[in-house]
């Protein structure tokens, strides 16, 4: 893959309106208030803990053996390289709870429409334009993208209230450890696209489907924090935020 193909895929997600959207602009300016951040952490849970299954998934439909390796491996640091207590959806866990939303909530709380549609996209690329597509959407508009959205992100979270150390690791380890996880599926990808080819086309799809999805995603958080100013904020409100 020619540095120009590369540079196509990056262009994508770089000039993507995903980085103009409202919500990412209150994080960045540090205006967001607590219920904002609470609403913001359910959803974000509710797709974090189905990353698994969208790399299972990709999994499934590669069957070239050093590519697998390479999926099994970013699968095996989500899943906290055999520790449960550092999985990542345990991870992000403690975050909720420092937000005041036990485990039990968070399980019953429901899974916005616009955020299953997040998760629907990316399970659905692997069938629909093949394991290297969904690999590039993964690369380009998940992980490739991570460390500056999740930056972003912090900040209006620390904005809004403080927060133990512990509380935040989720954010830091996806901060400092997801550039890398973007090189390793780069460099699998890489052997196998030529500029204008059907592959090529195919993952350029799949990354701008991605990101268009998580647009959808931000704009369900701002529809629910629009919503929420209706409520006191308590747990119950959550549920009446998805009716």
């Amino acid at each position: 893959m020619s540095s120009l193909v590369k540079n196509s895929f990056r262009e994508i997600t770089v000039n993507h309106s995903l980085w103009k959207h409202e919500f990412l602009t209150r994080c960045r300016t540090s205006n967001l208030c607590l219920q904002d951040v609470q609403i913001l952490a359910v959803q974000m849970y509710k797709f974090s803990k189905e990353f698994n299954r969208i790399l299972a998934s990709i999994l499934s439909c590669c069957q070239d053996e050093a590519t697998q390796l390479v999926i099994l491996e970013n699968l095996f640091d989500e899943m906290g390289q055999g520790d449960v207590n550092q999985s990542h959806p345990e991870l992000f866990r403690r975050f909720t709870r420092a937000l005041g939303i036990d485990d039990k909530t968070l399980a019953a709380l429901p899974t916005a429409p616009e955020t299953l549609a997040l998760i629907e996209t990316y399970l659905r690329i692997p069938h629909q334009y093949g394991y290297l597509a969904a690999l590039g959407a993964v690369c380009y508009a998940s992980e490739g993208i991570v460390s500056s959205l999740y930056t972003q992100l912090y900040t209006g979270i620390v904005g809004s209230a403080p927060f133990p150390k512990e509380a935040l690791i989720f954010f830091e380890v996806h901060i400092d450890v997801d550039d890398s996880h973007a090189a390793k599926l780069a460099a699998v990808i890489e052997p196998h696209i030529v500029a204008m080819s059907e592959e090529d086309i195919k993952v350029k799809l799949a990354i701008v489907e991605a990101m268009d999805a998580r647009v959808q995603f931000f704009n369900g958080i701002q529809r629910q924090i629009s919503k929420y100013s209706q409520y006191s904020f308590f747990p119950d409100s959550l549920l009446l935020l998805n009716s």
